[in-house]
């Protein structure tokens, strides 16, 4: 318990990446303390912040929280059933205790890659219900990084051909460009709009949506692209069973895919070299 009354953290990182705040609370290990030294693990609660919390599939913001020549490295995210976002991390240098007034500031390049995939995410779930049919339904996700993972049901493995066909609706997708727009509106008129919802979740009275030009339209609470050409390259890498009735996909987006791409190219030289043969 941090003693903490129950307003919640100010979550600004829809259009921000840092942002000044106030210190609520410090934990060191599993006490709550007025500071933290350098050095020390520990947990620093703030008024607002840019930093995503883990939920919904998608992985906490990383970063740094800055006071002067302090420094707090942000290596997780979580929140507490009273809305307030805990920064997980260590002090590396310097001293932060409460009522500190701090920057908060989120490491852009993960996030973008984060951003990616979630984009990639919601156009995979419309590329599967397009091959597969309506019966497809979200049963769990998980987004990184350049990396996701989509749990989804229907009853038989996919074939190769149904896989390459998944594969290329979302790559033309993304070469489509669409524009990204997220609003929150009323359940009812978003319920109108068809947005996809996920089963499993309950949602209050108003939501937000994440509007893919009328391509893909779902409830959704994480960070997404503004365009989803901004993808770059995606790639299914496997597909499988995880319960009766339930399979899952693994695909790498942006910067894995180019990571991987190149591998590929440097195996095919150095064969291509040792055969002096062309590639």
């Amino acid at each position: 318990d941090l003693g903490l009354d129950n307003t919640p953290t100010t979550f600004v990182g829809y259009e921000n990446n840092n942002c000044e705040a106030k210190v609520l609370a410090v934990c060191v290990g599993d006490e709550v303390s007025g500071s933290i030294a350098g050095g020390e693990n520990g947990i620093i609660v703030l008024d607002r912040t840019p930093f995503y919390a883990e939920m919904g599939g998608q992985v906490a913001d990383h970063g740094v929280i800055l006071l002067g020549s302090s420094r707090f490295e942000v290596t997780d995210v979580q929140k507490d059933k009273g809305g307030k976002f805990l920064h997980y991390g260590r002090l590396s240098k310097g001293t932060i205790k409460v009522d500190d007034i701090v920057c908060a500031s989120i490491d852009v390049e993960r996030r973008r890659a984060i951003m990616r995939a979630h984009s990639a995410t919601h156009l995979l779930q419309k590329a599967l219900r397009s091959v597969l049919g309506d019966h497809v339904h979200q049963a769990g996700s998980l987004v990184e990084p350049d990396r996701l993972r989509f749990d989804f049901t229907h009853y038989s493995a996919l074939t190769s051909e149904e896989l390459m066909k998944v594969n290329s609706l979302v790559q033309n997708s993304i070469l489509e460009g669409y524009g990204v727009v997220t609003r929150e509106m009323p359940i009812a008129e978003a319920k109108k709009m068809g947005a996809t919802a996920l089963f499993s979740e309950k949602y209050g009275d108003t939501v937000r949506v994440v509007n893919m030009s009328n391509y893909s339209v779902e409830l959704c609470g994480g960070t997404h692209l503004d365009n989803t050409a901004k993808v770059g390259p995606f790639e299914i890498e496997s597909e499988c069973s995880v319960a009766s009735g339930v399979r899952r996909i693994e695909a790498i987006t942006g910067k894995e895919c180019i990571k991987k791409m190149e591998r590929m190219q440097q195996m095919l030289m150095e064969a291509a070299a040792k055969m002096k043969v062309k590639p």
